[in-house]
């Protein structure tokens, strides 16, 4: 095993590993997710996962298969303790997901799919990082973090990596852009309060 394969592992490991953190967070109703943004994640991280492993990324698999694991369960759970309804915007995310879905099967072409998945995943960031914004302490900062430390070691794992091509370089770009944007929205918070302190 090389050192791109054995960091997508580990990458992997930390994605899922955040999962547990913000699972007993919700259940311990510490942190409410978003409804519409956990399904909007559910559905384009399984997509984008087919489509990612269509473009033939060996070593930086394990991000996308996490993400999408970990997704669907937190939207399970969101439909019982979430928040949160449908916006316009989460409604043209949904057809857009679905209209992606439909030319996958009509033209199997995955990088299309994976770059309309790619814009839903994005656009599912926005009621979280709107609620992270007026309440910090509803996000998990601990299941936030390791996320954000996967993404970031998916990234490396891409550069070091001998997958190459525009495809293997855009889901780890855009998921260090998004994850670390709403990380930004927990930790800047926190640091001021204990600047003030």
């Amino acid at each position: 095993m090389n050192l791109p394969e054995l960091l997508g592992i580990v990458s992997g490991v930390f994605l899922i590993s955040g999962y547990v953190p913000y699972i007993y967070e919700v259940i311990k109703k510490k942190t409410i997710p978003n409804r519409a943004s956990w399904f909007i994640w559910a559905l384009s991280t399984t997509i984008i996962l087919f489509g990612v492993h269509e473009t033939g990324t060996n070593e930086a698999i394990w991000v996308p298969v996490a993400d999408a694991l970990g997704c669907i369960g937190i939207f399970l759970l969101s439909l019982r303790l979430g928040v949160g309804g449908w916006s316009p915007t989460d409604r043209i995310s949904l057809a857009i997901s679905v209209a992606s879905l439909i030319i996958l099967f009509f033209t199997r072409d995955a990088f299309v799919a994976l770059l309309m998945n790619l814009g839903i995943y994005v656009s599912g960031y926005i009621p979280t990082i709107r609620k992270a914004t007026i309440d910090p302490t509803s996000e998990s900062m601990v299941a936030w973090s390791l996320f954000f430390i996967g993404v970031l070691l998916n990234l490396v794992t891409v550069v070091l990596g001998t997958d190459t091509g525009v495809a293997v370089w855009l889901y780890p770009i855009v998921l260090v852009l998004t994850v670390g944007t709403l990380y930004a929205c927990l930790v800047l918070p926190a640091i001021r309060r204990m600047l003030r302190k």
